[in-house]
């Protein structure tokens, strides 16, 4: 009987340290004062095992069906955000600079929120290999969002984000997003080459 029971406590007390994190991504659809569609994903953090390690929010809302806000944070440091580069593949490369006028979601560390195409958004949810460079007033820091082999918390929260906006507009992907092949998880797809300024 005591092992009975020693085996119930212990199981209660793993069971009580691991619902401090979410299994999965908090996405939350909602509808504000106005009676207008928002989603929202909590942030998450990139591929990484270093303390500075980056997280990505976001939010939209039917008001600005094209655009959402990108939360960027950078926990265990004091300087603030100030854009961001993402690499898709083996060459492409989006910039992020645009502030949003919307508050970043606050994170207890230093975060900067950006107005971004609901495209760069696609991107990151579903493309198959994705690494971030976040720029400080201080500096850098370079970290993997999804390798192909492994993805981050990251990811997924944005391909969950996507699917909230999805279910919200009634519509799916857009028809050029590319979702990933084999070739391109191995790195071996075309090398595109190309770099856009957001």
């Amino acid at each position: 009987m005591k092992f009975w029971l020693a085996g119930v406590l212990g199981a209660l007390v793993v069971a009580g340290c691991a619902s401090k994190q979410a299994l999965v991504p908090q996405v939350q659809q909602g509808v504000d004062a106005k009676g207008v569609k928002t989603v929202t994903v909590a942030p998450e953090r990139v591929q990484c095992s270093r303390p500075q390690c980056p997280t990505l929010a976001a939010s939209w809302t039917a008001a600005k069906k094209g655009q959402a806000v990108l939360s960027i944070g950078l926990p265990n440091q004091q300087a603030a955000v100030t854009g961001a580069d993402f690499h898709f593949g083996s060459g492409e490369v989006l910039r992020v600079r645009s502030r949003s006028q919307t508050a970043a979601m606050q994170q207890g560390y230093p975060a900067t929120a950006f107005d971004v195409p609901l495209r760069t958004m696609e991107r990151l949810a579903y493309s198959p290999r994705t690494w971030v460079r976040v720029y400080t007033e201080g500096g850098n820091v370079d970290e993997t969002i999804n390798s192909g082999e492994e993805t981050s918390r990251a990811f997924t929260a944005m391909n969950y984000f996507m699917g909230g906006v999805e279910a919200a507009t009634g519509q799916g992907p857009s028809a050029d997003v590319n979702t990933g092949g084999l070739m391109d998880r191995l790195g071996l797809g075309e090398d595109k080459d190309k770099e856009r300024n957001r």
